[in-house]
């Protein structure tokens, strides 16, 4: 089998808009590199610009997240692997610096990248996340279940200096709209390890959520739009336990429950 240094691993289904800006932003890689595009049956062109931009296309039907980023791992050929989702895309200087680390071999096992988000249309001053996507593939597996499911990295992990972008929302609708479907998943994965959702859930939790997101994360900084977002990630969190104590409420209510 044909080694590469680098395998990138893009996850996808329906993203002709979003999947070219992050196939052309991976040229500026100065390694030797492959990219490999699972796609769960899009139904409009994502296969065939994947394809034209010279990446390896699987198409799989859609079982969960974890399970296609798992099988895109398993098709990995390099010895370092960097996920991205197709909302995401490299600068020059990140793309120099996984490019530095790849061919240095290290010095740690895995790395978080920092990520910082255009949103309605402007880059947010707030605080970049920090998410475990580029690590040796040997140490690396897929945590978690339905939703927010991430690599795992086995080793030493360090942060780098640089950015990845994300545009994680087209405009509020895709927003609201993706907040209520991961939501919804978040409190299945709950539900299925016996949690409950209490009052101070519904009340406390997603105040806090509002305090920690416009205040601590700073996005009081970007005006109106961070008290959107902020707004907008507390309702998501009161959400999630809404959810998690219907699901509750269900179990209660079936007509099997106590037979």
């Amino acid at each position: 089998m044909e080694m590469v240094d680098l395998s990138v691993l893009i996850i996808a289904r329906n993203e002709e808009d979003n999947l070219p800006r992050l196939l052309e932003s991976l040229n500026l890689l100065q390694v030797p590199h492959e990219v490999v595009v699972v796609d769960a049956f899009s139904q409009d062109r994502t296969p065939e610009i994947a394809r034209s931009h010279g990446a390896r296309v699987y198409q799989r039907e859609w079982k969960g997240y974890r399970e296609q980023r798992e099988y895109a791992l398993s098709l990995a050929r390099g010895r370092w692997v960097l996920f991205l989702d197709a909302d995401e895309w490299l600068t020059p200087e990140v793309a120099r610096e996984i490019s530095d680390i790849v061919r240095r071999d290290g010095p740690c096992d895995g790395y978080r990248l920092r990520r910082r988000n255009v949103y309605l249309g402007k880059l947010q001053r707030k605080l970049p996340e920090k998410i475990e996507r580029l690590g040796r593939r040997d140490k690396m597996s897929i945590s978690g279940q339905y939703v927010h499911e991430r690599p795992f990295i086995e080793g030493r992990i360090c942060t780098t200096r640089n950015y990845i972008m994300h545009l994680p929302y087209r405009d509020l609708r895709h927003h609201w709209e993706k907040n209520t479907r991961y939501a919804y998943l978040s409190a299945l994965e709950k539900y299925e390890r016996g949690r409950e959702a209490g009052i101070l859930d519904l009340t406390l939790r997603p105040m806090a959520t509002f305090l920690k997101h416009y205040f601590l994360q700073l996005n009081f900084l970007d005006g109106w739009r961070g008290l959107v977002y902020s707004i907008s990630q507390s309702w998501y969190v009161f959400q999630k336990y809404a959810f998690l104590r219907e699901l509750r409420l269900r179990r209660e209510d079936s007509p099997d429950e106590g037979q």
